[in-house]
Formats: C-alpha cells, sequence, structure tokens
C-alpha cells in the first residue's frame, strides 16, 4: 500500500526499502509497512514470505487493509470501544502489514519495543483500529507496532491435503506464522526505527492475548521477545478443553470443505476469500511446525520461554457472552460446592452467578492460571492486575442491552484498553479526571514494563510479585483508584481447577 501527501517527514531505511513516515504530536508514524508478501491466490493458506523490495522512498502515510472480516453488530458493546472508528473500514486478503509510532527514528536510540496484538476472537480485529493507536506509549520512549494477521479460515484452517503439500506435515496456525514472520521482521528492521530488537515485549488482548500466551509455548520464537503482557484471555486451561491436534483439526477443515460443496484444495483456493470467512469458527492448533505441542502442556512441565509476565482481567469479562439461558444451567449443577461458589437461590443471584460463571471460565481462570503455572514451573517474575473501574458509557449510546438481561455491562471485556494503551481521547465519551489519571497510571506502568520488564514505580502502589498463594497479590485499578489487594473469588478458581472440559 501507498498513500500520498507531502513529501516531508521522517525517513527510515529497511530491508526491503526507504520508507516516509509523518510526525504527529512529537511522534514519528508509519503506516502500512508490509512484513509479509500478499497471502493470495496460490499463496492463501501457506506460511507468510518475505516482502518484495521496492525502488526510491515509499510513503507510509496510509495504513495497509484490515484482513478480510465480518464485524461485530453495531449495537454491541464490543464494536462501540473496538470497532467505531473515525474512517471506514478498508479489507483485503492483501493484509500483512505492520504500523511503527516511534519518538526517535535513529538507528542509535535503541529503544523499548512493544508489539500489540489485536483481538477479535480471531474472527475479527486489525492492527490499525483507534483504539491500538500507540502515539501515547510511544511518547513514554517506547517504539510501539501494531500489526495484522489473517483471520477465520483464511488464518486457521487445517487440511490434510494443506499438510500433504507442507514440508512439514503442518496445516493451521497462518495467522500466527504472520505474527511470527512480523516478530521476525520487528528483529530484523526496529533498529531503523529507533528500536533495540533485544528488547521486545510481546502484549496481546483478548485472542492477542491468548496468542501471546502460545508464542511463549513454542519452541523457534525465543529470540523474538524477552517479555510477556496478557490482557483478558490465555492459550491454556481453555473452557473448550485441549487443543486440537492435527488429526482434530484437519477433520474440522473437512467438514468446513464439504460446507462448500465438497471442494478439495484447489477449489478452496478459488473461492471467494469473503466467503470463506464468513463460516466457521476458527483458532490455533497443534500444527507441528510453530507449535509443537498443546501449550498447556508445555506449561505444566516448564517448557514456555521463562519471560517477565504481566497479565490480568475485568471482573464483568461475562457481561458480553451470557447467553440468556445460562443462569438455569447454572441452577442444574447441583453439586453443594458449586452451589456455594455460584448461589442461586433467587433469579437475581441466579443470573450473577451465570455472569461470573462465563466470565470466570473464559477468561478470568485461564489467566489466574497462566500466572499460576509460569510462576510455579519457571519462577519468573509475574505481575497480576484486576481491571474494576465502570468506563462511563455516553447517553443515548445507541446499544442492545447485555444478553442476560441484567443491568448495565459493568467492566465489561475490554473496558481496559482505552486505559493500558491511554487513548481515552480515541472515544467520545464523558471521561471524568478520574478516567484520565487512571489512564495515565496504566500507560505509565505498561510502559515501564515494556522498558524495564517491571511495572512498579511513579505514582503507583508497590506491585508485588504474583506469588500463586491464597494470599497472592494483584493490583486493583478500580473505581476508588489504584490499590493493592489478593486474588478475588479463589474458591472460584479452586473449584473450576477441577471442572472437566469442555465447561
Amino acid at each position: 500500500m501507498t498513500g500520498g501527501g507531502a513529501r516531508t517527514g521522517p525517513g527510515v531505511s529497511i530491508e526491503t526499502g526507504r520508507l516516509l513516515g509523518r510526525w504527529e504530536d512529537g511522534v514519528a508514524v508509519f503506516r502500512g509497512v508490509p512484513f509479509g508478501a500478499p497471502p493470495v491466490g496460490p499463496w492463501r493458506w501457506r506460511p507468510p514470505r518475505r516482502p518484495d523490495s521496492w525502488d526510491g522512498e515509499r510513503p507510509a502515510l496510509e495504513f495497509g487493509p484490515a484482513p478480510l472480516q465480518s464485524q461485530p453488530p453495531r449495537d454491541s458493546i464490543i464494536y462501540q470501544v473496538n470497532f467505531n472508528d473515525r474512517r471506514p473500514l478498508m479489507i483485503s486478503e492483501d493484509c500483512l502489514y505492520a504500523n511503527v509510532w516511534t519518538p526517535e527514528p535513529s538507528r542509535s536510540a535503541a529503544l523499548p519495543v512493544m508489539v500489540w496484538l489485536h483481538g477479535g476472537g480471531n474472527r475479527y480485529g486489525h492492527g490499525s483500529q483507534d483504539i491500538h493507536d500507540g502515539r501515547a506509549i510511544a511518547g513514554r520512549g517506547v517504539v510501539v507496532v501494531t500489526l495484522n494477521y489473517r483471520l477465520g479460515a483464511l488464518g486457521f484452517l487445517a487440511h490434510p491435503e494443506l499438510a500433504a503439500e507442507d514440508e512439514h506435515g503442518a496445516s493451521g496456525n497462518y495467522g500466527l506464522l504472520d505474527i511470527v514472520a512480523a516478530l521476525t521482521w520487528v528483529r530484523d528492521n526496529i533498529a531503523a526505527f529507533g528500536g533495540d530488537p533485544a528488547k521486545v515485549t510481546v502484549a496481546g488482548n483478548s485472542a492477542g492475548a491468548a496468542h501471546v500466551c502460545h508464542l511463549m509455548a513454542a519452541p523457534g520464537t525465543r529470540s523474538l521477545f524477552r517479555a510477556a503482557i496478557g490482557q483478558s484471555a490465555a492459550g491454556i486451561y481453555r473452557a473448550e478443553g485441549p487443543m486440537p491436534d492435527q488429526a482434530a483439526a484437519q477433520e474440522q477443515g473437512m467438514r468446513y470443505a464439504a460446507e462448500l460443496g465438497g471442494r478439495d484444495l484447489a477449489g478452496l483456493r478459488r473461492v471467494s476469500g469473503v466467503e470463506l470467512i464468513l463460516k466457521g469458527h476458527f483458532g490455533p492448533v497443534v500444527d507441528g511446525r510453530v507449535l509443537v505441542r498443546d501449550t498447556q502442556h508445555v506449561f505444566e512441565a516448564g517448557g514456555q520461554h521463562p519471560v517477565p509476565l504481566l497479565v490480568g482481567s475485568n471482573t464483568d469479562e461475562g457481561s458480553v457472552y451470557t447467553r440468556p439461558g445460562a443462569a438455569a444451567d447454572v441452577a442444574a449443577r447441583h453439586a453443594a460446592d458449586f452451589a456455594g461458589v455460584y448461589p442461586t437461590g433467587d433469579p437475581v443471584e441466579a443470573a450473577r452467578s451465570a455472569r461470573l460463571f462465563t466470565g470466570e471460565t473464559r477468561f478470568v481462570y485461564p489467566v489466574w492460571r497462566w500466572a499460576t503455572t509460569h510462576t510455579a514451573t519457571t519462577g519468573a517474575p509475574t505481575w497480576m492486575y484486576r481491571f474494576a473501574h465502570t468506563p462511563p458509557l455516553p447517553a443515548g449510546l445507541d446499544l442492545a442491552p447485555p444478553p442476560d438481561g441484567r443491568p448495565g455491562y459493568g467492566v465489561f471485556h475490554t473496558a481496559e484498553l482505552p486505559y493500558t494503551g491511554d487513548n481515552l481521547h480515541r472515544l467520545a465519551w464523558p471521561w471524568e479526571d478520574a478516567d484520565r489519571e487512571l489512564a495515565a497510571a496504566m500507560g505509565d506502568a505498561w510502559a515501564r514494563f515494556v522498558t524495564h520488564a517491571d511495572p512498579n514505580g511513579g505514582t503507583l502502589p508497590v506491585w508485588d510479585t504474583f506469588t500463586g498463594g491464597d494470599t497472592s497479590p494483584v493490583l486493583v485499578f478500580g473505581d476508588t483508584g489504584i490499590s493493592r489487594g489478593t486474588t478475588d473469588r479463589l474458591d472460584a478458581m479452586r473449584l473450576l481447577d477441577g471442572l472437566p472440559r469442555p465447561i
């Protein structure tokens, strides 16, 4: 992708050619930088390739297209926070582009680097969303990189014919391979933007956080990052159970192909990419290339990258996803210990328990287990947070009610994003001084973690490392400020430890 505009601004030279960026609020921004060749035509469902070089100076002034995807409903809270951008969404199968924000585009700067992975359940999202704008964090002395990766069937389809044509006998995880390619591009090129390739932190939210977890388990990625941040999801102790192996993933791929008329691989490569991404729900699998074992098994054996880790979740993760019949399902579980943790004595209590159960099984418990397992098996320093601040939704926002019928969304899934990136200004909401102070403190802490592999300092209370015990420290970012706490609802975490998967 190229962009127009006056040919002035910061310039850098990378392996594939020279780039022209733009200064914005004291930060140099380079948009739409290719880190992989277009994965189109015969290159659909293949590992990403090195991008082509170019002659002259390539303008990096406009974002590249997002991966092919649908969008959440416009009246959903997820859409309003994450996708209601100021510019129209442009999508294409040609989507392997990164964006870089840097305060000092000089090879002598050697600044720490944050590589941010968007969420969206491997169905939605891209690195150019307003909510992921990197200027505020870059202004704290950090080079910020956001990126796209292939989504849906285009990013994660496994199929016997794909395995047969692959030198490793692997199939699936093309989106994850895109992320590895982007991290490799960062290692090889980020010095030109002022970044230090030895000081890379990989960070993400939701599906992006799960990818961070998988990258920690991938044997071939250890040289690509030195620290990790995961917000509101994990790739281990999943509610849906173990990761699919190649046999199971390829069976799913064959069923998917049958829905498209039983096409062979050549026929699937001729199908419109838009049609492909509208069907099925896909995610990471044990592919035999980037992931050679179930990520949970790697963590349990202590085989993951023993990097410093910062993780956490929100107090109402389940408010977006709790379906109307969930309260009855929770009430049907008769075990006394279950009833003690998720009481259902009256309809209000049952609805509250159902929301908690949904959020804890899908988000809170896996993140807690990520922290406890990483700490126990590697001893690496780990910090945990709990985001407990309710964002001020605008009056009159076109918003559907929560699907479980409870009043309000609370501290919903992704509510922390405007704060951790210090990006409140990207949303025209009635922010108050308390919101701005919280966002500044969280942006500072995340930037310090990227810089020093430790979030402590500034105005924060002392943030002790997570230990996994009954009184394990947690830092709470709440409605009344920032405070030191301990693991919340430990009885629920222990109960969920014993439940068979899938839940």
